[in-house]
């Protein structure tokens, strides 16, 4: 496994989490990076574990994160570059807290339980199969000092590039899908508000904090319908990483179809994001009516769509949501 030997135990396991990995492939990301969670524990001591991806070069969404048993909610921040996230990102590498001591992962933004300091962790890159590209990171950390050596190091890199190829094969199958598409859905299929999103969040955190209290009840009285509740709490973490995911997937595709435009071709495009008229981005431009019509129908075209509406909806939802500056986070 990556020119690695590891003992026995290791190897086996890693060979399991490997299939089990492989076969949450269209199952939906929470029971991908609940089984990571499983797999990578199994491997290595673990009492702390985010999968995060980037979005942008601006924006990660933390797509699972847990600290002990504790759940944090996923969602979508902008990028610390001074943290290990935005290490792994700039450097192009795994990052271990032995390197510096963790004076990168202590420039982070703390999270989970935040009266104590990791004493060791490792953050490695996931990258698309066919171009080697960063897409997002994988984090272990624990209060154990020098638990991570290069075994593990190396044991979660392998681990990391196994999920980043289920990830990348369901992105090629989107973009089949996509190219497919007639061009008449609706914008608010395509780029879903980052409003509309995190709302759903928020609001199953709430069920699923009372259906954690309920599990916890249950459990302690040795009720056998303790395990049905816990269920229903991972029921509810698999639709806030779900919910998290679809904006994350709306805007990347959206922003591989505003990139795939000519600098001009933006700049008409954006203008017809607002409602402009043809004669109004040519006097608002300074160009003619015919170069104007010539521009839009070749945004029409690499949006391959057939309505104006439809793609001045996605424009404006797109823009508008590149725009949206939040608070720092961790990593």
């Amino acid at each position: 496994m990556r020119g690695f030997t590891f003992d026995e135990r290791t190897t086996r396991l890693l060979r399991e989490g490997r299939e089990t990995l492989s076969a949450q492939a269209g199952k939906g990301h929470h029971a991908l990076y609940d089984r990571l969670r499983e797999v990578v524990g199994g491997v290595l001591p673990l009492d702390a574990f985010f999968v995060a991806l980037f979005r942008d070069a601006g924006h990660v969404l933390y797509a699972y994160q847990y600290d002990g048993t504790e759940y944090a909610l996923p969602g979508i921040r902008p990028l610390n570059p001074d943290g290990p996230t935005g290490w792994v990102l700039a450097h192009n590498r795994s990052y271990a807290y032995r390197e510096d001591g963790g004076a990168v992962l202590n420039r982070g933004i703390p999270w989970g339980d935040t009266e104590r300091r990791s004493a060791d962790a490792l953050v490695v890159p996931m990258r698309r199969t066919h171009t080697a590209e960063v897409i997002g990171v994988v984090s272990v950390q624990t209060y154990t000092p020098e638990s991570y050596g290069d075994a593990e190091l190396a044991a979660l890199e392998w681990l990391a590039e196994v999920v980043a190829r289920v990830l990348s094969a369901e992105e090629e199958d989107r973009a089949f899908l996509a190219r497919l598409d007639d061009g008449h859905r609706p914008a608010a299929e395509r780029v879903l508000s980052r409003s509309v999103s995190e709302l759903v969040v928020e609001r199953v955190a709430v069920v699923r904090k009372t259906a954690a209290e309920l599990a916890a009840a249950l459990e302690a009285e040795g009720h056998r319908l303790g395990a049905r509740a816990r269920d229903l709490v991972r029921e509810c973490e698999r639709l806030q990483i779900e919910s998290a995911e679809i904006e994350f997937a709306g805007y990347r595709e959206a922003a591989a179809r505003f990139a795939s435009l000519s600098p001009r071709e933006r700049d008409v495009a954006e203008l017809v994001g607002q409602g402009l008229r043809n004669d109004e981005i040519a006097a608002r431009l300074h160009i003619g009516l015919s170069t104007v019509k010539t521009h839009v129908g070749n945004i029409l075209r690499k949006y391959g769509a057939e309505q104006r509406s439809t793609v001045a909806e996605e424009i404006s939802a797109y823009l508008g949501n590149a725009r949206v500056r939040g608070h720092s986070y961790q990593g």
